[in-house]
């Protein structure tokens, strides 16, 4: 009976997280609306095993995170709940998948608190309501070494077959980087814990053919029909290059993964100063996640290319950890206490936000106050109980913080950022200025969204580089002054859609020459149609 009310409550968790606000603000700019129209258009060219954009192959990925969405589009139409609803799906598989496999091993508290944690840790709540494919492929990488581990401890053959299919579904989720974390978690595992006789039987497994049928058929299949358009684009530029060159240069610090998991951990982030409780007696998992942590972790501290979404995949093996070391606390110590404390500080902190926010974002910082300021009540109180050592109110208050300050925002912040992330609002200014077909000129970020929402042809703005993406997209390119009054000379009239540096440069070189109208205007985000005068 306990074990039924935990996966209920941490189901009814997982729905209110995922789901809350999902749709408050329609599919952003420029990753959700990517990976929308990409299913998109599959659906509309009934093409199931070749992804598509602007009407074109690409191979930025492989295939399984777009046919997600393409079933959730034929199930409830393409809109912004469908879309979403796929993340929000991986997730709970997640939570549920850690919980049954912690539950394999460990009490039922240790399963329940690592599944919680999991659950509502900041990063993965958050991803798991964002259209891309990071959740997924975190997912199917964690259950694939909880398959692993399992395998390893009970020698049961269902756990390596389990272990090859997660294996497959996560390869053809995102590539072949699972292999690597996966090898690199597991050979040195079962080096430090004397073990590596179990490679070989691990490595020559006959289970290894439902990988090869499963896992790389899709991949055959495409370098077999597309050639090197497929191999150079997936293999050399979307992964190879990715580790050698910097996507975004200004995440390319040593320090951007351990800022991202003490923040992305949050409302656990001072829990953490709480890992190593129980290591002598729970030694091998404890191993285990470790060396999942540290060798994924360093991997992926070694590309060049970073995002915060990429560290994911260590968040299970953290909150495992970290569920093993509550477990084993009793009581109140100097570690408690000064977690406590620091639960207190984080809560300060989200309050002492406030003014920056209004500095920058005036119309944000009083619906943001209240959110912040519940947040702060039950983050201290949350500390309080810490330092005392009530380890279950602590948790429960800081989830209840985390519910009241979700409830607040949403009821009051997305509506005045739906102009500034998501183009849902262009079809009706394409009609307004009867504009239907025309081409929009748009900055990079919003080519996308622009593209997908309206369906109008599309220029790119982007003054100074002729690649704009790092993906090719079969798309015009506007990259010198020269081209740009070209194309404005020889328009009446256009539709463009401009960061704030795109609209300064709009009325740099036609603020004399054209009327340039601004339809709409949040944050970096303006559209503006440029006429030349009657």
């Amino acid at each position: 009976m306990t074990e039924k009310i935990n996966v209920l409550i941490l189901i009814v968790c997982c729905l209110f997280l995922y789901f809350i606000g999902s749709t408050s603000i329609n599919l952003t700019d420029p990753d959700e609306v990517f990976y929308s129209d990409t299913a998109k258009e599959m659906i509309v060219n009934n093409s199931v095993l070749t992804p598509l954009i602007f009407g074109k192959p690409q191979f930025e990925k492989p295939p399984l995170f777009y046919w997600s969405l393409m079933a959730s589009f034929k199930m409830f139409g393409i809109n912004t709940f469908a879309a979403r609803l796929v993340p929000a799906l991986f997730g709970i598989i997640g939570v549920l998948g850690t919980y049954f496999f912690m539950r394999k091993i460990f009490s039922g508290s240790i399963s329940f608190y690592a599944a919680l944690f999991l659950s509502t840790a900041f990063l993965y709540f958050g991803l798991s309501k964002t259209v891309i494919t990071d959740i997924a492929f975190s997912v199917f990488a964690a259950l694939t070494l909880y398959a692993f581990y399992l395998w390893h401890r009970f020698k049961k053959e269902a756990y390596i077959v389990l272990f090859m299919i997660f294996l497959s579904l996560a390869m053809l989720t995102k590539g072949p980087l699972v292999l690597v974390l996966s090898l690199a978690a597991i050979i040195p595992f079962l080096a430090i814990t004397k073990d590596l006789k179990a490679l070989r039987p691990f490595l020559l497994n006959p289970y290894w053919i439902i990988f090869l049928a499963l896992g790389c058929s899709w991949f055959i299949y495409a370098s077999l029909k597309y050639g090197r358009e497929f191999t150079g684009e997936f293999f050399m530029r979307d992964n190879w290059h990715r580790i050698l060159y910097a996507e975004h240069p200004h995440s390319d610090r040593w320090h951007f993964y351990p800022v991202i998991i003490v923040g992305g951990m949050f409302p656990w982030t001072a829990y953490l100063l709480l890992m190593g409780k129980g290591f002598r007696r729970y030694k091998n998992e404890y191993i285990f996640f470790i060396s999942w942590i540290c060798t994924t972790f360093i991997i992926l501290t070694f590309a060049h290319s970073k995002l915060a979404s990429y560290i994911l995949p260590i968040f299970p093996a953290v909150c495992c950890a970290l569920a093993i070391s509550l477990d084993s606390l009793t009581g109140r110590s100097k570690m408690t206490f000064l977690a406590g404390i620091v639960n207190i500080l984080l809560g300060i902190t989200a309050l002492a936000a406030v003014p920056f926010i209004a500095k920058e974002y005036p119309d944000l910082s009083k619906p943001l106050f209240l959110s912040l300021l519940l947040l702060f009540i039950f983050m201290s109180a949350g500390g309080i109980f810490l330092m005392r050592g009530k380890f279950k109110q602590a948790i429960f208050i800081n989830i209840a913080g985390m519910a009241a300050f979700l409830l607040a925002g949403v009821s009051t912040v997305p509506n005045r950022l739906e102009t500034a992330f998501s183009d849902h609002s262009l079809p009706g200014i394409v009609r307004q200025y009867d504009y239907q077909g025309e081409q929009i000129l748009c900055s990079k970020i919003y080519v996308r969204g622009v593209y997908f929402y309206t369906g109008n042809p599309v220029i790119v703005l982007n003054l100074g580089d002729k690649t704009p993406f790092w993906s090719n997209h079969p798309l015009d390119v506007i990259s010198t002054e020269g081209e740009m009054r070209s194309l404005f000379n020889s328009r009446d009239r256009i539709l463009c859609v401009l960061t704030d540096d795109g609209l300064e440069n709009l009325n740099e070189f036609f603020g004399n020459s054209r009327t340039n109208t601004v339809i709409s205007h949040n944050l970096d985000r303006a559209v503006v149609l440029s006429e030349k005068p009657r």
